[in-house]
């Protein structure tokens, strides 16, 4: 069982309110400053929709990816949790934090001039552990089902600036990927050639950044009907197609995993 995996069965969801403050130096071991995120190389975004009702397996999914996510990250590695709302100016930033740690190619003079103090970056490494879970609270309450999910611009607008200045490497995105918004309402984006769907997302400008990255989808695969039974195959496929041409406009990969249900 990987770290964050282990301190979600261990530490428990309930009640936990807090939320995870971005990268921070720490005091050095000769009194200097050091900066985790300096050490860092990669960042991922966790993007999770709010606009759709989530059950038990739902959650359960998530939290194994994020779990997979954050169990990944090297020392100064950024990850940043974000959700998906009615309108992508109700996007809330849950997590933006460097996982602590030193480089790898820290020398004795640099520990002697203050630069990173292995001891203490394990202590904040378990803090940054504890914060993380904390901070996911919101998420594991029952959403409320929205009229609309804005998706594409929610995705726009967190990919075009990242925190820190570092493309993303990774994206994950926990949602059924049903856009529905005033760019793309759902009536027409379930029926219209995906071709003109992305034309779409190209006008108002809101193809995302991501050079090289890799984007997975979780949850996949079910519609808005009553019990939300699986797609029909037509609209699975334009749906797909779209968010595949979407991504790869913006330089990235996609892959698709639905909610595995026991």
């Amino acid at each position: 069982m990987g770290q964050m995996k282990a301190w979600i069965v261990g530490a428990g969801l309930a009640g936990l309110a807090a939320a995870l403050n971005a990268c921070s130096p720490k005091e050095g071991a000769g009194g200097g400053t050091f900066d985790y995120c300096d050490a860092g190389q990669a960042t991922s975004l966790f993007l999770i929709d709010r606009t759709t009702q989530a059950d038990a397996t739902d959650k359960s999914v998530m939290m194994e990816s994020l779990a997979t996510v954050v169990d990944g990250l090297g020392s100064g590695d950024r990850i940043v949790v974000a959700t998906i709302g009615p309108h992508y100016t109700n996007t809330e930033r849950l997590v933006n934090a460097c996982k602590p740690g030193c480089p790898e190619n820290q020398g004795a003079m640099d520990y002697m001039l203050g630069q990173c103090s292995a001891m203490q970056a394990k202590a904040d490494e378990r803090v940054f552990m504890q914060q993380l879970v904390r901070a996911l609270e919101p998420v594991t309450r029952g959403s409320e089902e929205a009229a609309t999910s804005d998706i594409v611009r929610t995705i726009a607008q967190w990919t075009h600036n990242p925190p820190g200045g570092r493309s993303y490497s990774t994206v994950y995105i926990f949602s059924d990927m049903l856009e529905n918004s005033q760019v793309l309402p759902w009536r027409t984006f379930k029926t219209q050639p995906p071709e003109t769907s992305l034309a779409t997302a190209e006008q108002y400008q809101l193809v995302p950044d991501l050079p090289g990255a890799e984007v997975r989808i979780v949850g996949f695969g079910r519609s808005h009907d009553p019990g939300r039974p699986p797609l029909d195959p037509d609209v699975d496929l334009r749906v797909r197609t779209f968010w595949t041409e979407y991504f790869a406009e913006g330089g990235a990969t996609t892959s698709f995993e639905g909610a595995i249900r026991d």
